[in-house]
């Protein structure tokens, strides 16, 4: 039972430390991404200028951060991968997410309701009119996730005023159909976006440094629709 979460906002470099030491249990040492240049903490640039979500449970002190995920004004992570020139011409107020991940031990459950219910107050509360930030199936083979990918856009693609487009050398058009069923194929916490309101864009992107195949994950606020209920 996850009953002890409670989840915090933060720019203190402990806090950020501990979301890093998850982040890297879960990009590097599950996924396969590039592990860089600090021996058991995932970083990049951005963190610096980001506020943190960070949720732990009172009941597993062990565990130290069960999940996080982080928040920017601007956009230059996700445009390494996606054109955004539609939604940054709106004029309309633009943050990016990112850097989302669970423990394994809360995938899938009440630990993801509690943390994009913050993370959905919190850019109500910073004032963002628009969510922006990649999420990735594991594994940076494109062939094995086409049946998902595939019914992700025949399912959730964005409006064309709202549609960023898989730009650079990684970049894929996805075409062509699959079943229903082929959903199961898509990330628990892809669907999470998803059940929040959020949009794919249009294409994927091979991000091999990260071992992932990307999308992009775009929500209008006025869409957004929060958990009935987060602990």
């Amino acid at each position: 039972m996850q009953t002890g979460l409670t989840l915090s906002v933060t720019r203190d470099a402990d806090a950020i430390r501990a979301a890093q030491r998850l982040r890297h249990r879960v990009f590097v040492e599950e996924m396969g991404a590039d592990p860089g240049d600090r021996a058991g903490l995932e970083t990049d640039p951005h963190d610096g200028q980001s506020d943190h979500l960070i949720l732990r449970d009172a009941a597993r002190p062990d565990l130290g951060v069960v999940a996080t995920v982080r928040v920017r004004g601007g956009t230059h992570y996700t445009e390494r991968e996606f054109d955004l020139s539609v939604l940054t011409a709106s004029g309309r107020t633009i943050a990016e997410a990112g850097r989302a991940c669970l423990h394994a031990e809360y995938r899938g459950g009440l630990a993801a309701m509690v943390l994009f219910k913050g993370l959905g107050v919190h850019l109500q509360q910073r004032g963002v009119d628009i969510a922006v930030g990649t999420a990735s199936f594991p594994g940076a083979r494109i062939d094995a996730h086409l049946p998902a990918l595939r019914r992700l856009q025949a399912e959730a693609l964005a409006p064309a005023d709202l549609r960023p487009v898989a730009r650079g050398s990684g970049a894929v058009a996805i075409s062509g159909s699959a079943p229903k069923s082929a959903m199961i194929g898509v990330p628990a916490l892809i669907k999470t976006y998803l059940r929040a309101g959020a949009f794919v864009g249009a294409g994927a992107y091979v991000d091999r440094a990260f071992n992932t195949v990307d999308v992009c994950m775009v929500l209008d606020m006025e869409r957004l629709r929060l958990p009935e209920r987060a602990g």
